[in-house]
């Protein structure tokens, strides 16, 4: 059959009038798409913003887990939580009861540590977290695309795994507090991230006043 014919011939009211079931779940399946898109862009731009005002590459916001461990790393957040989740949830999805709410509660825990930290790593307060907890893309887009500017790492205390560094001793010698003194001026440009130093009043990357 020719296609003018096809498209001639078919009953397009049949769509219309398709089951109210049918309707129901095509109609949801394509907000589920719509949505999926959005918080995926919403994201993606967010983290890299991130992790350029952090100083890193920003490609990684493409990769699933793999972001999650720069960011692990940009605020100070001990990574192997992420390994701990996958094992966590292999054995939920293999043990019901005790399995599952071992998921959930590890789940729950490690985001709580890594937003609060994220928050804070960014200059904002920790209430900063509820929102990176249930509306992470675009709490993420406004830290990335927003005037916050990268503070450092400032993790939350983590008792059980402590924090990325938190184990080695403190070096009181003094060539270490010039190193330290050294860094404390270091300051990051609110534009593009890169670092200036004291006293700049330009950044050397991207020109911006500061």
């Amino acid at each position: 059959m020719p296609v003018e014919g096809f498209f001639n011939d078919y009953d397009w009211s049949s769509l219309i009038n398709m089951e109210g079931a049918e309707a129901f779940l095509i109609v949801m399946l394509g907000i589920t798409i719509i949505v999926w898109l959005i918080n995926s862009i919403f994201s993606v731009i967010g983290r890299w913003k991130m992790f350029k005002k952090a100083g890193k590459e920003g490609w990684p916001a493409f990769i699933p887990i793999y972001n999650t461990v720069v960011l692990c790393e940009v605020t100070g957040v001990n990574p192997w939580w992420i390994l701990i989740i996958i094992i966590a949830r292999i054995i939920s999805s293999a043990l019901l009861g005790i399995g599952l709410l071992l998921g959930a509660l590890v789940t729950i825990y490690f985001k709580i540590i890594l937003y609060v930290s994220t928050a804070r790593s960014y200059g904002k307060d920790d209430s900063w977290a509820v929102g990176l907890y249930f509306l992470k893309p675009f709490f993420f887009f406004a830290l990335g695309v927003g005037g916050s500017t990268y503070q450092g790492a400032k993790p939350l205390q983590d008792p059980i795994l402590g924090e990325v560094g938190t184990n080695s001793k403190k070096d009181n010698t003094p060539e270490a507090e010039e190193v330290n003194e050294a860094k404390k001026e270091i300051k990051f440009c609110p534009n593009c991230g890169s670092k200036i130093t004291e006293g700049a009043k330009f950044c050397i990357n991207c020109g911006k006043q500061i």
